[in-house]
């Protein structure tokens, strides 16, 4: 008779999900306004396009997108999260009003999605 030691493990299939957290600006009255909404896909609507998240949001004429995404594998005993790449869509003309910089603009639209998300808690 054959043997096989496999140690600890559990036959299971794991759970996936993909967390895409979506902040975005929008324009009312004038003034910008920052919304925030976030999506767990699972399995079967993991390739979701970003398009189609966008459209579920309900908003028109979006000045700044910015999705994040983290997949997590669940094995039951053991979690794996992967962060993706974090996406930046914004309307040129609107965001111009900030003075970007035209060297170094890459860097700078970095920070100020930063500074406009977490460091200044959601005011524009």
């Amino acid at each position: 008779m054959e043997k096989l030691i496999v140690g600890n493990v559990k036959f299971i299939r794991p759970v996936v999900e993909k967390l895409v957290d979506i902040h975005y600006v929008v324009v009312r009255e004038g003034r910008d306004i920052l919304k925030h909404r976030y999506f767990i896909l699972d399995y079967g609507e993991f390739d979701t396009p970003v398009d189609e998240l966008v459209k579920k949001l309900g908003e028109e004429d979006i000045k700044l997108l910015v999705v994040d995404e983290t997949v997590l594998v669940d094995f039951g005993d053991e979690d794996i999260q992967k962060h993706l790449d974090t996406k930046i869509f914004y309307d040129s003309q609107w965001l111009k009003k900030y003075s970007p910089p035209e060297e170094g603009f890459e860097n700078w639209l970095v920070e100020f999605v930063d500074q406009l998300i977490l460091a200044n808690k959601g005011k524009c």
